[in-house]
């Protein structure tokens, strides 16, 4: 069974990952995506909110969509999160799984700093999806990974594949939202409304230090 996984930080959730997640349900009739939240994420800087705040955001996004699903997997494991470590999680509880990885472009070009990057597509599909603005060269690497793994259209019954869907995404970014509230400027257009009202009572994102 073909399950969509779309992992971050989501410090804060916006419009831009509900929408790039619900694109890819239509475009490839997934049944669901699990928004994976990246506790303590190995590979970029820590989060300015802490786990138990994204969460919470994570949620209120997620109950607006009946495809989005919160997971707290990372939460719940020990350890930084991997995100090959998590879909060995996923594949060790469900063998029949077929996990469609979802993550950007601009993601997709970092490959070679993941942790176990290789061994990725021993574990899912991977769904490139464009990320507005930052359109960025794919390294050797990377290069040679899809040369070996690309797919036009995506088989529903294997792992291993790259596809990369050409799809509409909002230009919205995580780092924009939390520059415009330090700066007092308006962000109810960039966000779910409850998430919107939670970052509001809970003053989050006040100061202009941030450190991602």
């Amino acid at each position: 069974m073909l399950v969509g996984y779309y992992g971050g930080t989501f410090d804060p959730v916006h419009l831009g990952h509900t929408h790039a997640a619900l694109a890819v349900v239509g475009a490839l009739a997934l049944s669901e995506v699990r928004m994976v939240l990246a506790a303590r994420p190995g590979h970029r800087g820590l989060p300015m909110s802490d786990t138990e705040t994204r969460w919470a955001m994570l949620e209120l996004a997620c109950a607006e969509h009946e495809a989005l699903v919160p997971d707290d997997m990372e939460i719940r494991r020990a350890g930084e999160s991997y995100t090959v470590t998590t879909l060995e999680s996923v594949r060790e509880a469900n063998p029949d799984a077929l996990p469609c990885w979802i993550l950007g472009q601009d993601a997709f070009a970092t490959l070679p700093i993941w942790h176990r990057w290789q061994d990725l597509l021993e574990h899912c599909n991977l769904i490139v999806v464009d990320r507005p603005g930052d359109r960025r060269d794919e390294p050797a690497e990377v290069r040679a990974l899809c040369e070996r793994h690309e797919c036009d259209t995506l088989r529903r019954d294997s792992l291993g594949q790259i596809v990369r869907l050409e799809l509409p995404m909002l230009e919205i970014s995580a780092s924009e939202i939390r520059r415009r509230i330090a700066a007092g400027q308006p962000v109810e257009h960039l966000l779910a409304a409850d998430v919107c009202t939670y970052i509001t009572r809970h003053r989050l994102y006040q100061s202009e230090e941030d450190p991602i």
